[in-house]
């Protein structure tokens, strides 16, 4: 799974239109609300972007930082589609339990929580690793003439978002985005 999104991700980012571009998006979240289900979103933001949505938001920060300002682009969504199935098989080749959305909420027991907890953190890691190789191996650089952060994220912002792309990104690309998951 891991290299097929990656690569997936390069494809997607190699072919954007990247002169504007001050930010990567990876929007994580459990389709249906289901953990066994997890889904990612690529998509970017502009500076162009920013200047708009700045009179609409409670400062410049929170414009360019909080997802609920960006484009909302969907360059790709992995896990959803076609994709679903290379997520499933990654759930069940990492030892856990796959469930439908019929199987966790429907009537009836629900599966034991111990069969599939953890599959949003093993999921948050491999995203981790894809934006540290962009990174490592200067595809970032390469594409958008300098390091920019490639944030690992969801709707709410919280210190653990902070910390998991201080771990995925290069520091300085992040700070200010650190900062604005602490204040938030």
């Amino acid at each position: 799974m891991k290299n097929t999104l990656l690569e997936q991700i390069k494809g997607k980012i190699a072919a954007w239109d990247k002169s504007d571009i001050y930010a990567v998006s990876l929007f994580v979240c459990d389709m249906n609300d289901n953990p066994c289900e997890p889904v990612v979103t690529l998509g970017y933001n502009t500076v162009e972007q920013l200047q708009k949505e700045i009179p609409n938001a409670d400062g410049e920060q929170e414009a360019k930082w909080n997802y609920a300002f960006w484009l909302q682009n969907e360059e790709l969504s992995f896990g959803a589609g076609e994709t679903q199935s290379v997520v499933r098989q990654w759930i069940e080749n990492a030892g856990y339990s796959y469930f439908t959305y019929e199987e966790m909420f429907g009537a009836g027991e629900s599966p034991e929580e111990s069969l599939y907890e953890g599959i949003t953190e093993a999921f948050l890691e491999v995203l981790i690793e894809i934006v540290k190789e962009l990174h490592e191996s200067g595809f970032i650089k390469e594409q958008f003439g300098k390091e920019i952060p490639v944030l690992i994220h969801e709707l709410e912002y919280y210190e653990e978002i902070g910390e998991q792309n201080l771990k995925a990104n290069p520091a300085e690309t992040v700070e200010e985005f650190v900062k604005f998951c602490n204040e938030w």
